[in-house]
Parts: C-alpha cells; sequence; structure tokens
C-alpha cells in the first residue's frame, strides 16, 4: 500500500470539498490520474520515436495498444 502525504493546504482543502472522507472514491480518482498520465507519457513517447525515424506499421502499434489497455 502506498501513502500519500500532502502539503499543500489549498490542495488537501479542494480534495476534502469534492471527495470528502470517501476514501474509495478519492484512489480511484487517483487511479484515473495516474492512468491518463500514463497514456500521455505514452503517445510523447511515440510522437518522439516518429520524428526520430522510428516508425512501425499501424497494424503492430493496434496489437500491442490493444494488448497494453486491456
Amino acid at each position: 500500500m502506498l501513502n500519500i502525504q500532502i502539503d499543500n493546504p489549498e490542495l488537501e482543502k479542494n480534495i476534502k470539498q469534492t471527495y470528502g472522507d470517501d476514501a474509495q472514491s478519492m484512489g480511484r480518482a487517483f487511479f484515473d490520474f495516474i492512468h491518463q498520465q500514463k497514456i500521455k507519457h505514452d503517445i510523447g513517447v511515440s510522437i518522439k520515436q516518429l520524428d526520430d525515424g522510428k516508425a512501425i506499421s499501424m497494424e503492430k502499434v493496434m496489437k500491442h495498444l490493444q494488448a497494453k489497455y486491456e
């Protein structure tokens, strides 16, 4: 289990206003946020690979994405 300490009073206030004491909803929202950040990172890596001339076929891309996010 990972515990995160928040040392930003404004952020803590916003979280409490949004989620109250519902740790499950807060955990799910955090999971969704981290997942979106991972997807953005992966897309950034892919764009850099394209820029560097390291493109792969669309078929390989789609198979990889399907396996990764199922």
